[in-house]
């Protein structure tokens, strides 16, 4: 340690001072110990751009140990946000179980879905089982045991070999199971229970239903009208309300979030095809105007892939569109890149693990399709997929848990379909499961927090009309394979778009 604080002071004078991962803990010891503030500054800096993923557990634990409070509590906050990535990590397993806890309490954990958090506490246990089983109940007190399915968590604990670990955990959920059943009959522990009960603020997920069209029981389709009005469903208190309004009222647009920020891209009125994009910022809660497409488009798949949003396809006033465009949000610009395979409007789009799929559509035939592509954005290349068991247009598209999901749709020989296929990476197979409640023809759909939300839709009406535009929503649970309804829109739509932010 000598040698390095004489280097820091020497190098200090001379007003330059080399960082290294092997020196950098040292030498910030060392300069701390001598209150050089200047050096432990440069090794703060250094430590924050070097952090990473893999790395910011040991920088944390370190940190921790020389109180250095300000640094201290931005890595805490960088676990915060990649916590998903820091809990695979390796270092995850070395923090301790104070730290662990003090982690899992977070109000500021951004994770998807409670299970993530519950099965983060459980690989720490499970890492050295014989010594840490004895902290199985202090792990999992931060755990929002009312947020999760019980089912789920019995599957879990089924899988457990440990006999001792096994038997804790579900003597700690038949305690949650009964606590549940009965809330009034421990007053402390039902209060205790009731802030469990609320998700962590930055787990609280807000899906926002955009345009499409409307058309009441019994009219025609010139009754048809497109929609400006947006509504924003919480996923926890399962609640719609209204926000600011587009700009322009219109169908068959294309939606998707980039940077926080939701885009809206084409869509039609009335016949007129539009080429104009509105991007909302939910901090202002205002819309404002961006770049137009290169071709206005109705019909269009829109996704966003590597920093950069993507048109694809869709119907461009006189014949499908072939051509597919990327979005620069720093130019805001839009850049004709390539063609479609296989061209078709009003299908599945959606993006997984950087790559882009869409799945069914109408042909240049005119004709629903099964077939289904992939698009590497790296390489620019489409690739063909196995076909769906059934055709589909109008299909509400969505990927989760590494599956993507092709849900209802329309077909001309069976009318708005109420069945949902699931194509698995690993299988390489489409398959089908459980079916929704009603068919939904032009649906909306996107995964939130675990679960699968099929949004708005039409379905055909019982005396022949026009079909008949829905307000009700639907969610999957793919470990239970079943669909539930939920609170119903304030607007029925279909057609439209859906954002989670």
């Amino acid at each position: 340690m000598l040698n390095l604080l004489q280097e820091a002071l020497l190098l200090l004078l001379i007003g330059s001072i080399d960082v290294t991962v092997d020196t950098v803990q040292e030498l910030m010891v060392a300069a701390d110990m001598l209150q050089l503030s200047e050096v432990v500054d440069i090794c703060g800096e250094f430590l924050r751009a070097h952090m990473d993923p893999s790395n910011c557990v040991g920088i944390y634990r370190f940190l921790e140990q020389i109180a250095l409070m300000e640094l201290l509590k931005f890595t805490e906050d960088y676990i915060h946000v990649h916590f998903l990535e820091v809990r695979s990590s390796e270092e995850f397993s070395s923090l301790s179980k104070d730290q662990l806890v003090k982690l899992l309490r977070s109000e500021e954990l951004r994770i998807e879905d409670e299970y993530q958090v519950f099965t983060a506490a459980m690989d720490w246990l499970h890492h050295n089982v014989p010594h840490r089983k004895k902290h199985v109940v202090e792990v999992l007190e931060p755990v929002r045991f009312p947020l999760l399915s019980p089912q789920r968590l019995y599957k879990y604990i089924e899988g457990i070999s440990d006999f001792s670990l096994r038997v804790a955990l579900q003597t700690l959920l038949r305690e949650y199971t009964e606590v549940n059943k009965s809330p009034k009959e421990s007053k402390p522990f039902s209060l205790l229970q009731t802030a469990k009960t609320r998700p962590r603020r930055k787990a609280r997920k807000y899906l926002y239903a955009i345009g499409g069209y409307t058309r009441l029981q019994g009219g025609r389709w010139s009754d048809s009208r497109a929609l400006s009005c947006v509504e924003r469903f919480d996923s926890f208190s399962q609640y719609w309300t209204t926000v600011s309004s587009l700009h322009q009222a219109r169908s068959g647009l294309g939606v998707a979030v980039l940077e926080g920020m939701i885009y809206v891209v084409g869509g039609e009125k009335d016949s007129m095809i539009f080429d104009c994009t509105e991007r909302y910022d939910p901090v202002t809660k205002q819309w404002a105007a961006v770049a137009s497409l290169t071709y206005p488009r109705c019909g269009v798949g829109v996704c966003a892939c590597h920093g950069a949003l993507y048109a694809i396809g869709g119907w461009i006033g006189s014949e499908i569109g072939k051509t597919m465009e990327r979005y620069d949000p720093a130019e805001n610009k839009w850049e004709v890149i390539g063609s479609l395979a296989v061209p078709r409007y009003y299908f599945g789009c959606c993006e997984l693990q950087g790559f882009i799929y869409v799945i069914g559509g109408i042909s240049d035939e005119g004709t629903e399709l099964r077939s289904a592509e992939v698009y590497d954005p790296i390489s620019r290349r489409w690739s063909a997929l196995p076909v769906m068991v059934t055709r589909r247009a109008y299909v509400g598209v969505a990927s989760l848990n590494n599956c993507i999901y092709a849900v209802g749709g329309w077909n001309e020989a069976l009318g708005s379909l109420d069945t949902v296929e699931k194509y698995c990476l690993e299988e390489e197979k489409w398959v089908e499961v459980a079916s929704m409640a009603i068919p939904r023809a032009g649906v909306t759909v996107a995964a939130v927090n675990g679960l699968l939300y099929a949004v708005g839709g039409r379905t055909t009406s019982r005396d022949f009309s026009a079909p008949v535009t829905v307000d009700s929503v639907e969610i999957y649970d793919p470990h239970l394979d079943t669909w539930t309804e939920i609170g119903n829109m304030i607007t029925s739509r279909c057609d439209g778009g859906v954002a989670v932010l």
